[in-house]
């Protein structure tokens, strides 16, 4: 199998050095999420609050987007030479830099419950995007000094070479960024290729047997993994493996004013059990839950409550 570029920068003792810069970052990042009241900051960077989705690639289109508008009308100005032109990449650089910073926040955030060449591989892709947004900071500057200070003359070209370069970088930063999806699956819930039924599945689980809130995890004939317990004499069953980063939950902890909530031991995302739903990070999708019944035997039986993931509706197996 050929190696991706983030693989031959990252693999072996190539990424070594990366190790120190991350646990100088991750020192950092880790330490400010352990002070009080800030799981609230964490929650929104996560995407896990408000947007129930990933925060962090929804403000990169934004930047990627607004620096490539920024060298598609430079190189219009290049050619032409409106100044019209010139001053209105100002702005656009300034909604740029603005969603950068949200964008390098949200990524140190997710990227600080990584592990391994994954790891590596984030903070290289992270620290390539903090000095790219320093370069388009100081070419604004000088854009603005052409435009406010430099009198009647027409705009210098010198900002412009230094965003069109900065966009070149941005193009390589953004391309190891992508390996972060699609070659380890940052961000990706664990459960996108779940082959799991819609039927009644009964579980060699006797309900009896089952302990208020001591978990019990059970695989169903897909080789789904579901975690059944009781609360509160109700049953309950979801999803044994964690969305985020496919922690066992069966193994978490019980959390919140009726320990009806359960924080997985890996990352510490915390979903609700009756539910499903995310509720603190790193996690931002839900688990799959599951309607729970007693068999005539005492066997406990579960089915899936909700839309199935699209491979379990078309049968197809994960690749």
């Amino acid at each position: 199998m050929p190696e991706h570029l983030g693989d031959r920068l990252v693999r072996g003792d190539k990424g070594i050095g990366l190790d120190s810069l991350g646990a100088a970052f991750g020192a950092v990042v880790g330490g400010f999420y352990k002070l009080p009241a800030t799981r609230w900051i964490k929650d929104i960077l996560h995407g896990t609050w408000l947007l129930r989705h990933p925060l962090h690639p929804a403000l990169t289109d934004v930047v990627v987007g607004a620096c490539t508008v920024v060298a598609v009308l430079d190189v219009l100005y290049l050619l032409d030479g409106d100044v019209t032109l010139f001053r209105a990449n100002a702005l656009v650089m300034m909604v740029a830099l603005v969603f950068a910073l949200g964008s390098v926040l949200s990524g140190l955030t997710d990227w600080n419950d990584t592990r391994g060449n994954e790891r590596r591989l984030g903070i290289l892709h992270g620290v390539l995007m903090m000095l790219i947004s320093v370069g388009y900071v100081v070419a604004l500057a000088m854009r603005l000094n052409v435009m406010y200070s430099a009198g009647p003359s027409s705009p210098a070209e010198a900002p412009i070479y230094l965003g069109l370069a900065m966009f070149v970088l941005l193009a390589v930063a953004a391309h190891l960024g992508g390996e972060m999806t699609y070659g380890f699956g940052t961000g990706v819930t664990r459960h996108a290729w779940a082959r799991i039924p819609t039927k009644w599945q009964t579980l060699a689980v006797p309900a009896a047997s089952l302990e208020d809130r001591k978990p019990v995890r059970v695989s169903l004939r897909s080789g789904f993994d579901v975690m059944v317990v009781r609360m509160d004499g109700d049953l309950h069953a979801m999803a044994a493996v964690c969305t985020h980063a496919g922690g066992p939950m069966n193994e978490g902890k019980f959390v919140g004013s009726e320990r009806r909530d359960i924080e997985c031991p890996w990352h510490f995302s915390v979903f609700s059990v009756r539910t499903g739903a995310a509720l603190h990070g790193p996690a931002t999708m839900d688990e799959p839950t599951f309607e729970t019944r007693v068999a005539d035997d005492g066997s406990v039986e579960v089915r899936v409550r909700g839309p199935r993931p699209a491979a379990a509706k078309t049968g197809a197996a994960p690749s």
